[in-house]
């Protein structure tokens, strides 16, 4: 999943990139004019970024969690044998 992340956050960095240059060349595109209108919307993208962080520091500490629990387990399979 992370990786998927990673690279879509790439991509859409890399069109907006694109766009903007092209925007200053003084072609105009829909890709510059929907980055710059994005700037209008700071407290819902805000809201987003926030949610998306917490959610992301959760999923980190159920997954270490799991980690945990399948290490220790693991471990008593290893001191049974």
């Amino acid at each position: 999943m992370q990786p998927v992340l990673r690279v879509g956050g790439a991509l859409i960095t890399a069109a907006a990139a694109v766009g903007w240059l092209v925007d200053r060349l003084g072609v105009p595109n829909p890709v510059a004019r929907a980055a710059d209108s994005a700037g209008s919307h700071t407290t819902g993208m805000l809201t987003v970024l926030v949610v998306a962080a917490v959610v992301a520091g959760a999923w980190a500490l159920v997954e270490r969690q799991r980690q945990r629990q399948r290490e220790r387990g693991l471990g008593e399979l290893g001191t049974a044998a």
